[in-house]
């Protein structure tokens, strides 16, 4: 009688059953986690370009042409002491090859330059 020990096929089966259950489980709960990720992302983002957008507006008396604008363009500003502040209205966003900013989803934000208004482009995200 032989004492070595070996895998039978439906031991090996039910390993990989096993392996495959727990890879769909993970996989399911990464992309919700994601998905949700990338939500949390698209509010901070649009709120930073809002705010972003009255702070030209403010500065300049004036709406800001276009998105890309706004991480080209900066301001100077002096304060009541006497130091020069300087900076852009808008830092590190991703942005495509024409200069359009992106938003989590990978699609271009809109702007309407009537209004102010920017929102995402993203199916089931454009009323945010």
């Amino acid at each position: 009688m032989q004492n070595k020990r070996s895998l039978t096929l439906i031991e090996f089966l039910i390993i990989i059953c096993i392996i495959l259950v727990l890879g769909g489980t993970f996989g399911t709960y990464l992309n919700i986690t994601l998905k949700v990720a990338r939500e949390t992302a698209l509010i901070n983002e649009l709120s930073n370009i809002r705010m972003s957008i009255e702070h030209c507006r403010i500065i300049n008396g004036k709406l800001p042409e276009n998105l890309p604008a706004l991480i080209k363009k900066g301001f100077t500003l002096r304060n009541p002491d006497g130091i020069i502040f300087s900076n852009r209205f808008l830092n590190s966003f991703k942005v495509d090859k024409n200069g359009y900013l992106l938003d989590p989803f990978m699609n271009r934000y809109y702007y309407d330059v009537r209004d102010g208004k920017v929102r995402a482009q993203t199916k089931g995200y454009e009323s945010w």
